[in-house]
């Protein structure tokens, strides 16, 4: 518990022939093996979205004198983030109202972490954000994560507004870099059927790729972006074909090359939505500096991860950015602590025992001899193994 350790003992049931039960545990739906309270588990998730598993264990023991390791906390946050997504997606599948809504865009986007199968090998994250835009405001935002299988996650984010939208005859604002998977015709094809939808080109990227190629200090660069931002196609061509007759270098002439195509597919798309007559459409883009949350946790420092505990904090996150994740785990924790209603006559006849059969002692069995293994942290303190761990850390 966040108020220290309890410790309590409680003798076991064995009626006949029937296996061992503790009545006590029952009532009070104890789990078992479990040495960490919900509430002190609930804590432990929280910090650990912010800071490493081995850190989240540093500050709870110093703060609360535990005795938990790292490991612990990883094993927690596995069980508790597959709960909240589970929590996340029964929530997104009850019956809302429908309502119409305001400039309802949907920005698309993906990041990459690290994997511990191979060493190098980089798994991406995919992330939609859906939001309103009223009086240049975004209100009721929604973010969806999945590690890998993107297309699960466009399915899960196109029931979600099935149940939540009206979208017969509006228009859908939507929005990526262009890149891999998140291509126009991608992001298009999210639009519901009946509904129409506005592509833009994130401008971030495309202003980003021109100072990337042209050089950020280059006069050149500046007056590429000055196109862009007035959709000027032919004072941008004569602008790369100025900086093209310098003398280049292979990969200086190989990212221009790149830059002309990447254009050129999506030149169309570059009109910003006042060009196009949305008067009410500004700052299309948020979705890539939201990757924040995600990455500050689970990039740099020579993180890496699992699939399971990717999709683990991922789920944790997500559901803080969406503003459930409280809400979930009051709900993980009403679950573990609400006591069942058993009739109280039912209840006696259960327990009607004779003291002499309560009191018996168990059958003893012969010893096998010493054998290798582990002290794990959920042995019941009444075993032996439960007993030595608690020794050892106290």
């Amino acid at each position: 518990f966040i108020f220290g350790p309890v410790t309590f003992q409680r003798r076991y049931y064995q009626a006949g022939t029937k296996k061992r039960e503790f009545y006590l545990d029952q009532q009070l739906k104890i789990k078992p093996r479990r040495r960490l309270s919900p509430h002190y588990l609930m804590m432990m998730a929280k910090i650990a979205q912010t800071t490493t598993m081995r850190n989240t264990a540093d500050i709870l023991n110093l703060v609360f004198d535990s005795g938990i390791t790292a490991d612990s906390v990883m094993h927690a946050v596995h069980e508790l983030g597959n709960q909240v997504a589970k929590q996340t997606q029964a929530k997104e599948h009850q019956a809302t109202p429908h309502h119409m809504p305001k400039n309802l865009t949907i920005e698309g986007d993906a990041f990459m972490i690290k994997g511990k199968k191979e060493a190098g090998q980089l798994t991406l994250v995919h992330h939609y954000r859906v939001y309103e835009r009223v009086a240049n405001q975004i209100i009721n935002r929604h973010d969806f994560l999945s590690v890998g299988h993107q297309g699960r996650l466009e399915a899960r984010l196109s029931d979600y507004l099935d149940r939540h939208y009206k979208l017969a005859g509006q228009t859908i604002f939507l929005a990526s870099d262009a890149g891999p998977g998140y291509e126009p015709a991608k992001l298009l094809s999210l639009v519901p059927q009946g509904a129409h939808g506005e592509y833009f080109l994130d401008r971030y990227h495309c202003l980003q790729k021109i100072e990337h190629t042209l050089g950020r200090h280059n006069e050149l660069a500046m007056r590429a972006i000055k196109a862009v931002r007035h959709h000027d196609q032919a004072e941008l061509t004569i602008i790369l074909d100025t900086y093209e007759s310098q003398n280049l270098t292979e990969k200086q002439a190989d990212d221009l090359m790149r830059l002309r195509k990447y254009l050129q597919r999506n030149w169309r798309y570059i009109l910003s939505p006042q060009m196009r007559g949305f008067k009410d459409i500004h700052l299309i883009g948020s979705v890539e500096s939201s990757h924040r949350a995600f990455t500050y946790r689970m990039k740099k420092q020579g993180k890496s991860w699992t699939e399971q505990g990717a999709k683990a904090m991922i789920s944790l996150i997500e559901a803080r950015m969406n503003g459930e994740l409280q809400a979930s785990l009051n709900t993980i924790l009403e679950q573990l602590t609400v006591l069942p209603r058993v009739a109280q006559t039912s209840l006696l006849q259960e327990m009607h025992i004779r003291t002499g059969e309560f009191l018996r002692k168990a059958p003893t069995k012969p010893s096998i001899g010493a054998v290798q293994g582990i002290i794990p942290i959920n042995t019941a303190t009444s075993r032996p193994m439960g007993q030595l761990f608690k020794a050892l850390t106290h």
